[in-house]
């Protein structure tokens, strides 16, 4: 974990021109609605600067005159474009919060497509939480920027630029006051930006970790119950939440620090503009129209500066989330097919072969060590051996969950390395000791592969003995199961996962210690069902309990990493050697 936590955390520029370019390839389908939402933005922003100026025009040129014929037009024609503005702004909204909508879904769509094609290896590293982050509030924070940061930039630098341009326009003397304050204000956002763009990666930061810790409780909560650990959690949660208590803390104090700080400038300035304003009337060089005007104006032109600040906030968040999410999106998928793999031909004999295999999850740390071992077809082969031998492992590399560092692994003589990923895992079907359940109905849990109907998948259930137990339920068949399928038993799931495999018609089934988990009433139904599925098939079972060994046409005694023995039962029990011994430790007792 440690390695993760290093790139979780590392910090890049403020403004990086490469992941804004890839952030605005998801405006690319959209192009038009969004040119044409900045366009009515920017029209907005336009009769937003004019509006001011035409109750200058009021005052100065008909209240002070009791020219009320004028008066009437003008107050008219203000009123019109008020009215247009909002509409302008109420349809410039919809469309541009209806784009951000697409992009949202488009960007998690892409993220999700990754997710399922990274490789074991990648989960190994990476928590589920974190990577939950990335789907949801990392996304949102890139959506944020797009459809909302960039046409507020736009526009807030369209009205200080508009705003300044008619204070110059109206009368330059006070327009040199009005912007004195500009360097101080600019000098502010900078410093304010550099402490912004720190706190906003701390909170991603630590918001990953919060998600990370919360799915991980959440999965967990059984054993924590069981071994009473809640209040060891809930201490670790606080103080998770603590940290990220403090650096969202950090960016409330920066704002209001940041706010305070301008508001004072904004009031000195229009201090200013008032109190020479108000010398330029009793000199009667300026009218009462022009500073109130100007009063407006010097509001709104920092008023846009601080708005522009809030969508630097913005920007940083979206920098620091892009970050993640195309990192995510650039990690590399190891488990690659070859550019002319071959679709195998039909249904696989079951042949298996593993030769001169080698193979580590991390570099330098070897998991197997010269695997070698054939699997006639139908034959059952059982595998056996201590805790972190390299049982597992052997079944991973099977269906090219990993690939090995060296040897080759061949099916029907073909190596798995020469076919599609598809015609390749069509062939295998995996038991696992602890099988997923999806939620929603019990029979979309057997069909999980298209093409497998409804009756297919009835069949398969009767054939492991499912159906007795499915029957029985509320719904039969279309009983709607909740997570991990936590409303069945053990030994529910498990005969539900066997349906589940051989569905398809596999021609080589491996079992991962599938009956370790059941109770022993349940064993003679689970024993009976593994049978029947095996029966034309090329199986290879990583073996827990006697039953399993038995009857195996080749029992293979796996020993860090190296097969040290191999054989039938019986043979290796007269051989006196581990088998023997891990017999008489693991499965004599159980034969009493």
């Amino acid at each position: 974990m440690p390695e993760y936590r290093h790139e979780e955390e590392i910090v890049g520029k403020a403004l990086d021109k490469k992941l804004v370019k890839r952030m605005f390839t998801y405006l690319k389908p959209y192009k038009w609605r969004v040119i044409f939402g900045i366009a009515l933005l920017l029209a907005w922003n336009a009769m937003y600067v004019v509006i001011p100026y035409l109750a200058k025009i009021a005052v100065d040129n008909y209240i002070q005159n009791y020219d009320f014929y004028g008066l009437t037009w003008i107050s008219l024609a203000i009123l019109g474009m008020v009215l247009v503005r909002s509409i302008v702004t109420y349809v410039e909204s919809l469309i541009l919060l209806d784009t951000g909508q697409f992009v949202l879904r488009d960007m998690r769509n892409d993220i999700f497509k990754k997710l399922q094609g990274l490789p074991m290896s990648f989960y190994d590293k990476n928590p589920v939480g974190r990577l939950m982050t990335r789907v949801t509030s990392d996304v949102d924070a890139i959506n944020g920027f797009l459809v909302d940061g960039i046409p507020q930039l736009l526009a807030g630098g369209f009205i200080s630029i508009g705003t300044i341009v008619m204070l110059f326009l109206i009368d330059y003397r006070l327009a040199f006051i009005a912007i004195a304050i500009v360097p101080f204000i600019t000098a502010t956002t900078w410093i304010f930006a550099h402490f912004a763009q720190k706190f906003y990666r701390e909170i991603r930061v630590k918001m990953a970790k919060v998600n990370a810790f919360l799915q991980e409780s959440i999965s967990g909560v059984m054993a924590i119950q069981i071994a009473n650990r809640q209040e060891v959690n809930r201490g670790m949660f606080k103080n998770t939440s603590g940290e990220l208590l403090a650096s969202q803390t950090k960016v409330v104090m920066n704002f209001s620090i940041f706010f305070q700080v301008t508001d004072l400038f904004t009031t000195v300035a229009v201090g200013l503009v008032v109190w020479y304003g108000s010398l330029m009337i009793l000199s009667k060089s300026i009218m009462v129209g022009t500073v109130m005007v100007f009063v407006h104006y010097v509001r709104e032109l920092y008023q846009s500066v601080h708005e522009l600040s809030n969508k630097f906030n913005i920007l940083q968040s979206a920098m620091a989330s892009s970050e993640r999410i195309f990192k995510l999106l650039d990690e590399p998928v190891t488990i690659t097919e070859k550019e002319n793999a071959n679709v195998f031909p039909g249904k696989a004999k079951g042949k298996v072969q593993f030769d001169n295999v080698f193979f580590s999850y991390n570099p330098g740390t070897l998991v197997l060590r010269g695997v070698n071992f054939t699997a006639e077809p139908g034959q059952k082969i059982a595998i056996v051996g201590p805790t972190g031998a390299g049982k597992s492992s052997i079944i991973s590399l099977l269906s090219r969950l990993y690939d090995i560092q060296n040897g080759d692994i061949r099916i029907d003589n073909q190596s798995i390395y020469d076919l599609t990923l598809n015609s390749l895992r069509h062939q295998i079907a995996v038991v696992l000791q602890h099988p997923f359940i999806f939620s929603g109905p019990l029979i979309e849990n057997i069909t999980l592969l298209s093409g497998i109907t409804r009756e297919q998948a009835k069949q398969s259930a009767r054939i492991v003995g499912a159906e007795d137990f499915i029957l029985k339920l509320p719904d039969g068949y279309d009983t709607i199961l909740t997570e991990r399928g936590s409303t069945l038993s053990v030994g529910q799931r498990q005969l539900l996962s066997f349906a589940r495999a051989i569905a398809h018609d596999p021609s080589i089934l491996v079992l991962d210690e599938a009956t370790s988990s059941i109770d022993t009433a349940s064993e003679e139904l689970i024993q009976a069902a593994m049978k029947k599925m095996m029966v034309g098939r090329t199986s290879i079972v990583i073996a827990h309990r006697l039953s399993t060994i038995k009857d195996a046409d080749q029992v293979l005694v796996i020993n860090k990493g190296k097969i040290i023995e191999h054989g039938k039962h019986d043979d290796l029990l007269a051989r006196d050697g581990v088998y023997k011994r891990l017999y008489e430790l693991q499965f004599k007792s159980q034969e009493k």
